[in-house]
C-alpha cells in the first residue's frame, strides 16, 4: 500500500512538472518503469536491514539444522536396524545349530586306545589322541583345542576377535553426535582418525569433530579440525560445509577479518558447490558483516 501511495505521488508529480505538449502515453510509461525500478531499488536497499528478515534468517537457520539432525537421525535408526537383524540372523543360526541331534563319536585313536586297554595291557595314556568330536558341532573345533590335552600343561588356543569394520566405528560416533552426546561423539570420531589415517572417512570424521568442539563453542579445537578437514580433502564431500565452518570459527574466535577473507574464497574454491552450502557461506557472510 505505501508502495502504491508513493509511486502515485511521484507519477503525479512528474505528470504536472512536464509541459503538456511531451506527455504523450510512450514518455509517461517510460518515465513510470523508470520510478518503479528506483522504487524497488529503494525497498532492496530498505529491506537489507530489515530486523524481520533477519529474523527470518535465523529461523531458516534452525529449520536447516533441524533438517540435518532428522537425517542423521534417520541415519542412525537404518544403521541400528542393520546391526538388529544381523544379530537376528545369528541367533537363529545358533537355534538351529543347537537343535541338531548331538550323536557323540569316537575317532580311530580313542578306539584303538579302549581296544588295548580291553586286550589287559596298560596303554600310554596320551590325551592328545583322545578326542569326542561331534559333526554337527559348530564349535567342535574350539571344544577339541580345549580339551585335546587331558591334565597335560599343553599351552591353551585364544581366538582372536575379528576387527570391527572402520565405518561401523564411523556411523556410531555420528549416532552420538545425532543423538546430542557431543563427549562421546568426539571420543569415537578422535578413535577412529588415530586408527584410521588414511580411510576414505577420515576427511568426514574430521569435519564431523569439529562440529562436536563448535556447538560448545570451542572454536579453536573447532577450526584445528576443519583445517585438518581440508587439508586431507580439499575438494572432497564436506569441504564447503568445512570452509564455511572455519570461518564460523574465526568469527567466534573474534578474528572476524580472517573470517572474511576465507569465505571470500569460497566462490573461488567451490564454484560448483551445492546451493545449501553456497547459502551457508552467504548467511555467514552477513552474520560476520564481510564487505
Amino acid at each position: 500500500m505505501i508502495r502504491f501511495v508513493c509511486l502515485f505521488a511521484l507519477t503525479a508529480a512528474i505528470a504536472l512538472s512536464a509541459p503538456s505538449q511531451a506527455q504523450s502515453r510512450r514518455e509517461l510509461a517510460e518515465r513510470i518503469d523508470a520510478t518503479e525500478v528506483r522504487l524497488g531499488n529503494l525497498e532492496s536497499e530498505f529491506m537489507a536491514g530489515d530486523p524481520v528478515a533477519e529474523a527470518l534468517i535465523r529461523r531458516m537457520d534452525e529449520l536447516e539444522y533441524q533438517v540435518q539432525s532428522l537425517t542423521g537421525e534417520t541415519e542412525r535408526l537404518n544403521f541400528e536396524n542393520r546391526q538388529l537383524r544381523q544379530q537376528v540372523e545369528a541367533l537363529e543360526a545358533e537355534v538351529e545349530a543347537n537343535q541338531r541331534p548331538a550323536e557323540p563319536i569316537m575317532d580311530d585313536a580313542a578306539v584303538a586306545w579302549m581296544n588295548e586297554g580291553l586286550d589287559g595291557a596298560a596303554p600310554e595314556v596320551d590325551g592328545s589322541a583322545i578326542a569326542i568330536v561331534d559333526p554337527d558341532d559348530p564349535h567342535a573345533e574350539a571344544r577339541a583345542a580345549a580339551t585335546g590335552v587331558l591334565g597335560g600343561g599343553g599351552a591353551s588356543s585364544v581366538t582372536e576377535m575379528a576387527p570391527v569394520d572402520p565405518a561401523v566405528i564411523f556411523e556410531a560416533a555420528r549416532a552420538r553426535l545425532v543423538d546430542s552426546d557431543f563427549i562421546g561423539a568426539q571420543a569415537g570420531f578422535e578413535g577412529f582418525i588415530a586408527d584410521n589415517p588414511d580411510h576414505a572417512l577420515t576427511a568426514q570424521a574430521q569435519y564431523w569433530l569439529g562440529e562436536t568442539f563448535y556447538v560448545r563453542s570451542d572454536f579453536t579445537q573447532a577450526a584445528d579440525a576443519f583445517i585438518a578437514s581440508l587439508r586431507l580433502q580439499p575438494s572432497g564431500e564436506k569441504a564447503p560445509d568445512a570452509l564455511v565452518r572455519l570461518a564460523a570459527s574465526l568469527h567466534g574466535m573474534g578474528r572476524t577479518e580472517d573470517a572474511c577473507s576465507t569465505l571470500a574464497r569460497f566462490g573461488r574454491q567451490f564454484p560448483n558447490a551445492a546451493p545449501a552450502s553456497q547459502a551457508r557461506a552467504a548467511r555467514e557472510s552477513v552474520r560476520a558483516n564481510c564487505r
